[in-house]
């Protein structure tokens, strides 16, 4: 495996340990309306942006794979919702 496939397979192996922990902390979010993830994502992205003017890039790190794991849910509940299948 080249590094950047490693970094890859970690990265998305923290942002699927990150979508469990969400999970069990939050429960079942297909209700969410798109208003409200959009309001979810935009706060993570927010802490993102703190951290990263704070120059505290392990802090970022874990930000931005919070935020990733939000989109993702939001992603899932839009599957499952059926959304796609509109068109």
């Amino acid at each position: 495996m080249i590094i950047s496939e490693l970094a890859r397979a970690q990265v998305l192996e923290h942002v699927l340990g990150e979508r469990e922990r969400q999970d069990l902390k939050w429960g079942d979010q297909v209700k969410n309306s798109d208003e409200l993830w959009t309001v979810i994502a935009l706060e993570e992205f927010g802490e993102v942006g703190r951290e990263v003017y704070e120059k505290d890039l392990p802090k970022a790190y874990m930000e931005l794979i919070q935020l990733t794991a939000v989109c993702v849910a939001w992603a899932e509940s839009l599957q499952r919702r059926g959304v796609l299948d509109e068109k």
